[in-house]
């Protein structure tokens, strides 16, 4: 088919080159950036990005290019890691990377880690120029991987560049450059080629003898390139008698019907085994194999030799080391368009069959069995079934992918269709969209159904309103249980489900009357995920009641059978409420620990939701934990990983309610103004827990803006039982909590409240007299009441044994503000350690209330910014800290004093002893060490 694209010179496109150096220039300096390139197929994207690394390597920097292609779906993030371990100077070993990569493990967020401080460490080293191709054919979780990078190597010296196909894609692909575009990226758009580029391009390939005949026909394909340049090498290789009159544009998203006649011609002069052996393999996709050829053709490996040899030959294939490509994408799509559809289409499922009894793992064959089976294909439909159930465990996304093709292909009239509805909701929230979930169960029950098939469309209904609001779970599960014959399996699952929403809208009383007939039904049926779930609920409403032993039995228990459930069919995740129960009962590290290690097994493949559900879940153990920065680092984390998020959700009352706090202790004005709106919200929610957590949130903003009958108007009107667990209840209580109430009711005249809610945790404590926790927040809340130091400094001790620094701070604080009229040297030294703790913590507000009370006492102490004394890491104040972690990764000191709500003259001091301490001279240094800390599993 004629010489490579690349010898033809590039032209009309001095203005977008002009674009990429100046990108190319600003990167030598250190400056990072994203360009997207838009085109159609054939335009020049691919040219372009091969150009711009030519420049890139002209100016000493590093390239590093990849590709993706129509088939590349089938193993995740495989596009991007061919591009790091492969070509002439590859930035990872592929021994490195995990062994389960190659057999379709999506390893995406620890790879995503990995990835990360490989290109960083290069970056540090040499400014890199990444490439990657063809956009719209990667997998969902590449192109994760491609709009996360960017942002979090945002301050070091690597540009991206993106091509991408215009009128292609995926809704994940949209999703990407939309967000690629907002963090700030550029667009090369590439227009059709001026005349005078034409004329150039024309020149370069027929030489000097071009008539106005030609001109003519090549400015039918300005607008690609490519195009134009295969055209006109048709035109040199065949007499101008015999070029046709058709129409070299294109059409609709359709290949130019000249230039399928080029292919068409150049085919017909081939022998006949040869054109038929081409014309298979560019059936079978942009790569084949000779065993994918071996079976379509019905002939042995020998006999495709010659063949094969003849195709290299032409130049309209390329042999690689396991797999054979066409030189040019284009050329293959003609040959497919010129073929008949039903034919490719035949040809396809017999390569989908063929692969399978080979031995190819399901889901890598479903990818093309989706896209070409027929509806009504009922193997075809169970095959994407198993395949969806296959990929759960590993990818989520692609999984939900074939569990809605799947769908696609089956009519409302089928047996399994209601089931399969249910099946692809629920995958579809697993792989973290839950939009589209909520849409197919709403269209789902729009058509006429019987009861049995409607009682499973309204358990898909239920497991969305568990992400919306637990309201609408509740309503449905309800409705499908008043259906006559429904099967008692499903009623298992409905009730199970019932019982969980019941529990999490705050009714652990109306979910524990639910919880013995779950149990009998799933026991009678033998459904073990219901009896997982269920079982699950039991302890979820044992935490409610503060039986916390009972409590963590019964998530174990249920861990237990839930690991004895497929994936694709889990209903719960107990080890969220083992490691919520272990943090109640002050066992901090234990909870951080389980948190810690289930997260790395969901980043493992198991997708956006669990993802979300333990980093939302981890926010709120850090908390506790003392540790607000890591918190509102792992909220933001939860709540930037959902398309959308209904109020109703855990995970989003977990992550909103964690970033409001953190604000509180923080002082973030605009943190503060955010969760005001967002408590505002929640309180005019129809579920009654949401309302109770938007009331708690609420009357913290309030008590913060210095407001306390405010803060308890807010909470008393959003109390549902307030007698009894008080408005503060999270599922569930968290007992430490009550005496910031207490406090708060005291100071707004209501001492009646108070005393109920000091009650409350009175009996808690009494109930489980060996917790430390119980009793540091009842001492506490009597100290407060009866304002008895000795109760308050006992509470603060008790609080150090349940590893709640905070709250250790508040009783301390407490403590030094009642005994400063009495004993001033022991106030001072009270509220002395107080403030020491929430300097530590980075409680700015908190730290800057005691700092005002000791200055009454006319004691003044500024914020904890001197440096420690020492040299290493140790050495280093939590203020130092946070300051070396930001610059390592690459802030300015204005972005850090923001961040950190100080002047950049302190970051400066901050950066100036830390320099000292850790024996470096520049941000470079700082940052190359600090990476190798952290690598070394140290922090930061």
């Amino acid at each position: 088919m004629g010489t490579n694209h690349d010898e033809v010179p590039l032209r009309g496109r001095a203005a977008e080159l002009g674009d990429v150096r100046e990108g190319l220039d600003a990167l030598r300096t250190g400056n990072g950036s994203v360009v997207i390139v838009r085109g159609a197929a054939g335009a020049g994207r691919s040219r372009l990005l091969a150009e711009s690394r030519r420049m890139a390597r002209e100016m000493g920097i590093r390239t590093v290019s990849g590709s993706a292609d129509s088939h590349s779906r089938a193993v995740p993030l495989a596009p991007l890691m061919e591009s790091l371990v492969t070509g002439p100077d590859p930035v990872m070993d592929g021994d490195e990377l995990p062994a389960a990569l190659y057999h379709g493990a999506d390893h995406r967020f620890l790879l995503l880690q990995t990835i990360r401080k490989h290109l960083e460490r290069v970056a540090l080293q040499t400014p890199v120029l990444v490439t990657f191709d063809d956009l719209q054919w990667a997998d969902p979780a590449t192109l994760l991987a491609l709009r996360c990078l960017p942002r979090r190597l945002a301050y070091r010296p690597v540009m991206w560049m993106f091509a991408v196909r215009d009128s292609a894609g995926t809704d994940a692909l949209h999703t990407t450059l939309d967000r690629l575009a907002a963090a700030g990226a550029d667009t090369i758009e590439l227009q059709p080629l001026e005349q005078e580029s034409v004329e150039a391009i024309a020149h370069d390939v027929l030489g000097d003898h071009v008539d106005e005949s030609v001109l003519q026909l090549a400015g039918r394909a300005a607008n690609r390139p490519l195009l134009l340049v295969e055209l006109l090498r048709g035109v040199a290789e065949h007499a101008a008698d015999d070029a046709p009159d058709g129409d070299a544009g294109s059409r609709a998203g359709q290949l130019p019907d000249r230039f399928r006649g080029l292919v068409a011609r150049n085919l017909e002069r081939l022998p006949d085994r040869v054109r038929r052996t081409v014309q298979i393999a560019a059936v079978l996709g942009p790569r084949c194999t000779v065993r994918q050829l071996e079976a379509l053709l019905d002939e042995p490996a020998s006999a495709l030799l010659e063949p094969l040899r003849s195709a290299i030959k032409e130049d309209l294939i390329v042999s690689n080391d396991d797999h054979f490509t066409f030189r040019h994408e284009l050329v293959r799509e003609a040959i497919v368009a010129n073929l008949p559809a039903d034919l490719v289409r035949g040809l396809r499922r017999q390569v989908v069959d063929a692969d399978l009894r080979a031995g190819r793992p399901l889901p890598e064959a479903a990818t093309l069995l989706a896209a070409v089976a027929l509806p009504g294909d009922s193997d075809a439909v169970s095959l994407l079934r198993q395949a969806a159930a296959m990929a759960a465990a590993s990818d989520p996304a692609a999984a939900a992918d074939l569990s809605v093709r799947a769908l696609e292909l089956t009519t409302s009239r089928a047996p399994e269709w209601a089931e399969l509805v249910t099946e692809t909701v629920q995958l579809l929230l697993c792989a973290g969209r839950p939009a589209q979930a909520a849409a197919l169960a709403q269209q789902s029950l729009e058509v006429p159904l019987r009861p049995e098939a409607e009682a499973r469309v309204r358990l898909g209904g239920a497991l969305v309103g568990l992400q919306f609001a637990f309201v609408d779970a509740i309503r449905h599960c309800r409705i499908a249980l008043d259906l006559t014959g429904v099967p008692l399996s499903l009623r298992a699952d409905l009730l199970a489900v019932l019982s969980l929403a019941t529990a999490l809208d705050g009714d652990p009383e109306g979910a524990s009357e639910i919880i013995g007939s779950a149990m009998t039904a799933a026991g009678l049926s033998e459904n073990a995920r219901a009896e997982a779930l269920t079982v699950c609920v039991g302890s979820i409403v044992d935490l409610c009641r503060a039986d916390w032993r009972t409590a963590l039995a019964g998530a174990d228990a249920a861990a237990e059978l839930t690991r004895r459930v497929e994936v694709a069919q889990r209903l719960c995740e107990p080890e969220i409420w083992r490691a919520v129960a272990l943090a109640a009962v002050g066992r901090l590290d234990e909870a951080l620990a389980v948190a810690d290690q289930q997260q790395r097994q969901a980043g493992v493949g198991a997708g956006l939701a669990l993802m979300r559900l333990w980093s939302a879940t981890r926010s709120r153990l850090l908390l506790e934990a003392g540790r607000p920065a890591e918190a509102r680092e792992a909220a933001e984390q939860a709540l930037a990983m959902a398309d959308e998020l209904g109020h109703g959700d855990f995970t989003a009352l977990t992550a909103v309610f964690t970033a409001g706090r953190v604000a509180v202790l923080t002082g973030d004005e605009a943190a503060l103004a955010t969760a005001g709106r967002e408590a505002e919200r929640m309180r005019a929610s129809r579920s009654a827990s949401v309302r109770s957590t938007g009331a708690w949130l609420g009357a913290l903003v309030a008590d913060a803006g210095g407001d306390p009958g405010r803060a308890i108007t807010i909470l008393t009107e959003g109390a549902a039982r307030f007698h009894d667990a008080g408005p503060w209840s999270r599922s569930p209580l968290d007992l430490v909590d009550v005496p910031w109430f207490v406090r708060l009711a005291l100071r707004a005249g209501h001492r009646d409240i108070a005393e109920r809610a000091a009650a409350v945790v009175g009996r808690r404590a009494e109930a489980d007299p060996d917790v430390p926790l119980f009793a540091a927040a009842r001492a506490h809340a009597r100290g407060l009441l009866l304002q008895d130091r000795e109760e308050l400094v006992r509470a603060a001790a008790l609080f150090e044994a349940g590893q709640r620094p905070l709250a250790r701070a508040a009783a301390l604080e407490d403590a030094g503000t009642l005994t400063a009229g009495t004993d001033r040297a022991e106030a001072v030294g009270l509220l002395e350690t107080a403030m020491r703790i929430a300097d530590e913590a980075g409680a700015q507000r908190d730290a800057a209330r005691i700092r005002s009370a000791l200055r009454e006492l006319g004691v003044y102490r500024r914020r904890s910014t001197r440096p420690g004394t020492g040299h290493g890491w140790q050495a280093l104040t939590p203020s130092e800290l946070e300051v070396v972690r930001l610059i390592a990764h690459g802030a300015t000191n204005r972005a850090a004093a923001e961040r950190l709500y100080v002047s950049p003259h302190t970051v400066s001091t901050h950066l100036k002893h830390a320099f000292t301490k850790l024996g470096v001279t520049s941000r470079l240094e700082l940052a190359r060490i600090a990476l190798t800390r952290v690598e070394s599993g140290a922090t930061p």
